[in-house]
């Protein structure tokens, strides 16, 4: 299963799903709501990128068969 990551439109406010592969800078997100359309890059993308970090050092953190 392919790593998902929410993103919240700076608009309406309503939040998508995008594949981690589909977050990549300069791609073209288009709200599925308000249908605003805008390039990830610049403060925004490295928002996203702070936001991938974590989820991947998250996954990293889990520890097969390990109990918490």
């Amino acid at each position: 299963m392919e790593k998902k990551l929410p993103f919240t439109c700076p608009v309406c406010g309503r939040k998508k799903d995008y594949l981690l592969k589909e977050l990549v800078e300069g791609a073209v997100l288009t709200c599925p709501f308000c249908r605003l359309t805008l390039t990830l890059h610049g403060h925004m993308w490295e928002d996203v990128q702070k936001e991938i970090e974590k989820a991947e050092a998250h996954d990293h953190e889990k520890v097969p068969g390990k109990k918490l």
